[in-house]
């Protein structure tokens, strides 16, 4: 039988990338980084439930069902429903949904933090591509019946008045609606609070040892130590279904400091994390090894560069 997988007491985020298709087609997307991240198997319904499963975590740390849009895994139900009461789970999604059949599908027990003051289910506005009225619509139904629920968009610098607008609308309908820092390059300037600042968009590489506190899962189980190596495919670190589970929270070797992804060193601001806290942790950042030509090869956060 496989071993019991033990996330760290000190780990603070797992993120289950159920997919990485989504219906919206956001030009900014932080996921997305062209064909690559469409490509590959996905678990099936079976090895999500019995690898989630095997998970054995403190209470007060959730699963997050992410993507992606999770909601489109043919078999999201089955998954939200077939994973042990024990392990705590919330949600991050788009909403575009049918919210008589999430209802009729998910108690709303099911998707709830022991940190009540924390939404569970976590939805986000997509500049361009949500409908703002419908999506309030679908908001203000869930959280009538009794699902923990908030909004998040992103406060980009192009059109921060756009989303201030949309908050302060949405509080008035009784909608929390919590605008989130951008991370990212705009006109020239690297946007977030990062606890490492030459780590992204760079153009150069460099060595370093790394650390994290996060346990990150593809959609094809494979574990990753980041969303950089995630979303490149670089050196996973293990497999959901794995017999021999791999070590958490350890220093591993990297080479591509410098391609790092934003969440990964973005300074944290949730309440139950703390002060400065970065995901990832590095040391030993070696001087500039790689030129031009190899840097284009290797996945950034926004791209290929």
């Amino acid at each position: 039988m496989p071993k019991t997988i033990i996330v760290p007491d000190n780990f603070t985020y797992v993120p289950i990338f159920l997919t990485l298709s989504c219906q919206l087609r956001c030009s900014y997307c932080i996921n997305f980084h062209g064909d690559d991240l469409l490509k590959g198997r996905r678990m099936t319904k079976d090895d999500w439930i019995n690898g989630l499963n095997k998970l054995q975590i403190r209470p007060g740390l959730p699963i997050t069902l992410q993507g992606g849009e999770p909601t489109i895994y043919k078999h999201f139900y089955d998954v939200v429903n077939g994973v042990d009461n024990r392990i705590e789970m919330e949600l991050l999604t788009n909403l575009e949904i049918d919210v008589d059949k999430f209802c009729q599908n998910i108690a709303p027990g099911r998707i709830k933090r022991r940190q009540d003051d924390y939404p569970a289910i976590r939805v986000s506005y997509h500049h361009g591509q949500s409908n703002f009225k419908e999506l309030m619509a679908r908001v203000w139904e869930l959280t009538k019946r009794g699902y923990s629920i908030a909004v998040w968009e992103v406060g980009h610098p192009g059109y921060i008045d756009d989303v201030h607008e949309r908050q302060r609308q949405a509080t008035s309908l009784g909608v929390d609606y919590r605008v989130k820092e951008f991370l990212g390059p705009w006109n020239g300037k690297n946007y977030g609070t990062l606890g490492y600042s030459d780590a992204v968009n760079s153009d150069k590489l460099r060595h370093c040892d790394c650390r994290t506190s996060e346990l990150l899962i593809a959609p094809d189980g494979h574990i990753f130590r980041c969303h950089s190596d995630l979303y490149s495919g670089r050196l996973p670190i293990g497999h959901l279904l794995d017999e021999e589970p791999p070590k958490l929270g350890e220093w591993r070797y990297c080479d591509v400091y410098g391609k790092c992804n934003s969440c990964d060193i973005r300074v944290q601001t949730k309440p139950y994390k703390a002060v400065g806290h970065t995901s990832v942790q590095i040391k030993n950042i070696s001087e500039p090894y790689a030129d031009s030509r190899q840097i284009f090869n290797v996945v950034n956060t926004y791209g290929k560069k």
